[in-house]
């Protein structure tokens, strides 16, 4: 297969914590000679307009509840809940990423539950509502959306959920 079984540990801490660190979206739109730049990660959402004050939004960087938008209409308002329980669900695979590098040989012999697998359906299970947050949150945005972070996650939970374990 891609990964040795030996080695499938590793990928499964390495894989959560690549996940971490990548934005899951990356925008990017031009209007009028105004460039707007949004980063979503799991736990911030960055919104840079060179050259514009921000106004009652003193930074660039928010937490998820504080973005533009939240509470205004409803299914921005989901698409915000729905990355709300992503990042609660990816939450999870980073306390199992930790435990599992301080634990490895212990947790591969005493988990009724193959930690590897656990970690690929977490990452699956954190990438759907994503998908979906990402598709409501943008419908109405007119620029260029890249889902980078939300394609590594399908892409290294299928590759964990299918790995050979011997």
């Amino acid at each position: 297969m891609w990964v040795r079984s030996e080695y499938a540990g590793e990928l499964a801490v390495l894989s959560a914590w690549l996940c971490a660190l990548l934005p899951w979206s990356v925008s990017y739109a031009s209007q009028g000679g105004l460039r707007l730049y949004r980063i979503h990660f799991l736990y911030l959402f960055f919104q840079f307009i060179p050259g514009v004050d921000f106004g009652q939004y003193d930074t660039p960087y928010l937490l998820v509840h504080r973005a533009p938008g939240f509470p205004d209409n409803a299914s921005v308002a989901f698409g915000y809940q729905l990355w709300i329980l992503a990042a609660t669900v990816f939450t999870v695979a980073l306390a199992l990423s930790a435990v599992y590098y301080v634990y490895d040989e212990r947790l591969e012999a005493e988990s009724p539950v193959d930690p590897v697998r656990l970690m690929g359906a977490l990452l699956i299970l954190s990438a759907v509502p994503l998908t979906a947050s990402t598709y409501l949150l943008l419908t109405g945005f007119a620029g260029i959306t890249v889902p980078i972070g939300i394609l590594f996650m399908y892409l290294l939970g299928g590759l964990l959920l299918v790995v050979e374990r011997t």
